[in-house]
């Protein structure tokens, strides 16, 4: 087994509130940052913020996908 991840391909991270968006978005449309991280590890899709404990434990108050770790170069 290769101990080399890889991220979802056509796809980064903001590294502001970490929402996963397409490779071409210039915006966060969450944030409304321009930063964002071609590296990232893990994801988690959120509904419903309200009711999620796991979106309350992390600061995710809308919903999207999130990575769960940016990886700095």
């Amino acid at each position: 087994m290769s101990a080399k991840r890889k991220t979802l391909s056509g796809y980064k991270a903001c590294r502001r509130c970490k929402l996963v968006v397409p490779e071409d978005a210039k915006q966060c449309p969450n944030c409304g940052s321009e930063e964002f991280a071609p590296r990232w590890r893990g994801m988690i899709a959120v509904i419903d913020p309200a009711k999620s404990c796991i979106a309350k434990r992390l600061g995710i108050e809308k919903s999207g996908i999130y990575a769960l770790e940016i990886v700095e170069e």
